[in-house]
Formats: structure tokens, sequence, C-alpha cells
């Protein structure tokens, strides 16, 4: 926590001159990492170092491994929980030895080698057969994918989509789905992994209180079948924040030689 505190004071003390000349756009590094970010993807930045967990610890997606993430988000406080937006930078030798994540990393690994078609993965997907490289490991299945494309910079290279993910069956509001980039930095020695909440007036605000579950689980499939083909065809502006906005942050990320 004091780790946590000092960092908090730092950025804040940093931030400081940015605001007063009421720029739109932020710039943070640390240690060796850094990123430029827009303020409707959050006025706020928390820099957190996690240490990892021991090996042997029994968890819902096995234990920790050590990495530092940026959580951003535009609350008066930092959130309990998850951040809207988090970007976690792991060391990819951390990876290799802990089985769940090490399956992300070589999956990731071999797409960015291979290189192929992505348009396979943009679908629905309640068996988890399909899915795209996905990291923290989340306690819910990655049920659909859409917008899936590469994303090469100097400084990183990976594939960036819509994801939503869940346990059961139920609609989707606007506010279901996710940003999602997992990357690898040029020289491979880390793994970025990054998401942001997303908002779209697409899906309704709530799910609808007169919901006919059964009839709605009779044709499951077919809605997120439906749902895919709408979050394909919508424009990166249907989202907030903005898809190219987020695109942006990604394409931002350096790394100290």
């Amino acid at each position: 926590m004091k780790l946590r505190f000092i960092v908090l004071l730092l950025v804040a003390l940093f931030a400081l001159p940015v605001l007063a000349q009421d720029s739109a756009s932020h710039t943070i590094s640390f240690d060796g990492f850094g990123f430029t970010y827009d303020s409707s993807v959050g006025t706020n930045v928390s820099i957190t170092s996690i240490p990892g967990d021991p090996p042997d610890v029994e968890q819902m997606g096995g234990p920790e491994v050590p990495h530092t993430v940026f959580a951003l988000y535009s609350d008066k406080s930092v959130p309990e929980f998850s951040a809207p937006g988090e970007i976690r930078v792991y060391r990819s030798a951390d990876l290799a030895d802990n089985e769940i994540r090490a399956e992300q990393l070589e999956q990731l690994q071999t797409l960015l080698n291979d290189r192929p078609d992505l348009t396979p993965y943009m679908t629905a997907d309640v068996t988890g057969a399909n899915t795209l490289p996905s990291m923290p490991v989340f306690g819910a299945a990655q049920i659909l994918r859409a917008q899936a494309k590469y994303i090469d910079t100097p400084s990183v290279s990976g594939i960036a989509f819509i994801a939503a993910y869940g346990q059961d069956v139920f609609p989707f509001t606007g506010n279901s789905f996710l940003y999602v980039f997992q990357g690898l930095s040029s020289d491979g020695a880390y793994y970025i992994a990054a998401q942001f909440q997303l908002n779209t007036t697409l899906f309704p605000a709530e799910v609808p209180a007169n919901l006919d579950i059964e009839a709605f689980s009779a044709n499951y499939e077919q809605y997120l079948a439906e749902t895919v083909d709408t979050l394909n065809n919508a424009n990166p502006d249907d989202f907030t924040p903005s898809l190219t906005t987020l695109d942006a942050l990604i394409n931002s990320f350096t790394f100290d030689s």
C-alpha cells in the first residue's frame, strides 16, 4: 500500500501541469513502460506493482504472477475492484512457469508468428473452443469476439478485439462489452494486456423487466450471432470511449530500450 500511495502521489504531481494546460492528452511513464491516453478514457491513473502469489496457491485462475497494473478511471477515488480501463505489463519469463498463463502466451506468440485471418474468431462461442488470448484470467467464459485485428508498432505487436464474458444466458446491455488488447513487446520480453469498458447505445441500457427468459434461452445462439454481426458492423464512434481513441492509446505504448 505504501508503494501504491507513493506512485499515486507522483502521478498526481506529474499530471498537474498537463491538467493546468487543459490538455485532452496525458502521458505516463513508469518503470520503463509508457503510454499516452485521452481524457475520455480516464482522468486519473493509479499504478500498482503486484508481487505475485506463491506457486502453490489454489484459487480460480491459478496463482497470480508478478506484474504492474495501470488503472485508468474518472471517479474521485481508486475503484475498489477493477477500473474501467486497465493496462497490465508482465514479464514473459514470469508467465512461462505458470500453466494457465503460459497457454495464453503461447497462443499469442503463435498468432503473431503465423498471422492467420482472424475472421474465424469473430463468432459466438459458449464452449470456449475458439477463444483469443486474454489476460488477466477471467472467472467467466469469453463468449464472443468482434472487430478483431492485428496492431503493430515499433514497440509492440498484438491483437485488439471487442469481447464479452459471461457465465449465464442473459441479454447484453450497453456496458456488456470490453475492448481487449493482448500484445508482446518488440523483443518479446513483455506481455501487455489491456482492457477497457465500452458503452454503446447499440444495446439497451437495462435488461427488460418483462424478459421471457425461457423464450430468450431457446434462441440464445441466434441472439449471440446477431450480436456479433451488430458489433462487427458498428462504427468506432458507436462506442464510448471511441475505438479510434483506444487504438491510438495502444499505438502509443513504448518501452525504454
